[in-house]
């Protein structure tokens, strides 16, 4: 049975997320800009976002990242909508900032290989797409997009409410 992280009471995983999320400074932001430039900051490198190729769009693979030397690349599923691309674009996000790597290292047969043929053996093994959240990895950026995502609607809201009073004082 999986168990989506919000339904199992692990106290300690959610202490992990949140700890996470208030040590590179996501508390407040307002958009995935924001929580881009954070995530840059702490890894000290760029983070760039790209489609996932259309070939592996029709599989199971709803994001991944790759990081590289000099920048992370994150990879995402279109075609789903805007919430489910800023999901999946969280979660690898939570990949890159609690650096994870994926535990599978069979790399013939991942599509990562198949599309990305000259990348080291080292590099796919960390950036094999994850769709389920058997394990505590994926349970741990399942959590973080999802606390990500609910800080981002917060801060949204306050900006929106700034604009109103901003607009209210010009008008009076």
């Amino acid at each position: 049975m999986i168990t989506e992280p919000t339904e199992t009471g692990d106290a300690a995983l959610h202490q992990r997320v949140d700890d996470l999320i208030a040590a590179v400074g996501l508390s407040d932001v307002a958009s995935i800009t924001d929580v881009l430039t954070a995530v840059a900051h702490e890894r000290g490198r760029s983070v760039e976002l790209e489609p996932l190729p259309e070939d592996m769009e029709s599989g199971d693979v709803f994001g991944l990242c790759l990081p590289y030397e000099d920048r992370d690349v994150i990879l995402f599923r279109t075609g789903a909508g805007p919430e489910h691309e800023l999901h999946s674009t969280l979660h690898e996000c939570g990949h890159l900032l609690f650096g994870h790597v994926a535990v599978d290292s069979h790399t013939g047969s991942n599509p990562v290989s198949r599309l990305l043929p000259d990348l080291d053996a080292d590099l796919i093994a960390q950036v094999l797409a994850r769709s389920s959240y058997e394990d505590e990895q994926e349970r741990e950026a399942e959590l973080f997009a999802m606390k990500v995502r609910a800080v981002m609607a917060a801060g949204q809201r306050r900006r929106g409410d700034a604009i109103l009073r901003r607009f209210d004082d010009a008008l009076d």
